[in-house]
């Protein structure tokens, strides 16, 4: 009989231990979700109405771009970016070039982050169409852009503001016209 009331007792005292750490583990929980409610995620794309920092890039034929000469004469650039290991890049550049086909290469800037052999399959399908820059993550003008994911596309002004910024050409106010 003792060795039943030794059992009763002993998963008894097991039982208080484990809701103890039981109520424990849910009021550390209750306090890490507390925390994270007031930690806000970075904007995933620069937002419309930020002014581009200064950045200097040079473009595959050899010319300067820099926040200057987005959007220079008055008008507006489109910006697409594009990694090589991204891909969703690979989806979203055949309808990029058809989107800004119209605009003239005056008036399109692409972005090719990442090296590798895409970049040469990027940078052709792009050549005639668009001022191609490329560089790697670390590079000046993605660091302006804010580092954001891939693809991205973006209005900027010529004052070197952003206008419009989005994950597809569909959602960007592209001008039906240069």
């Amino acid at each position: 009989m003792s060795f039943l009331v030794a059992a009763v007792v002993f998963v008894g005292v097991l039982s208080a231990v484990n809701l103890f750490l039981l109520l424990a583990v849910i009021r550390r929980l209750r306090e890490h979700a507390n925390v994270l409610r007031h930690v806000t995620a970075p904007p995933a794309f620069t937002p419309p109405g930020t002014r581009l920092p200064g950045f200097t890039a040079t473009d595959t034929t050899g010319a300067a771009v820099s926040r200057a000469t987005l959007g220079a004469g008055g008008g507006t650039t489109v910006v697409g970016m594009f990694s090589t290991d991204c891909s969703a890049c690979d989806e979203h550049l055949p309808a990029f070039a058809e989107r800004v086909r119209h605009l003239g290469r005056d008036r399109v800037l692409a972005l090719v982050v990442g090296g590798g052999p895409k970049e040469a399959t990027f940078t052709a399908a792009l050549a005639d169409l668009a001022a191609v820059v490329t560089e790697e993550r670390d590079g000046q003008m993605y660091t302006a852009f804010g580092r954001p994911p891939f693809p991205g596309f973006y209005l900027v002004d010529g004052e070197g503001v952003v206008t419009a910024s989005a994950h597809s050409t569909s959602e960007l106010p592209i001008p039906a016209h240069a």
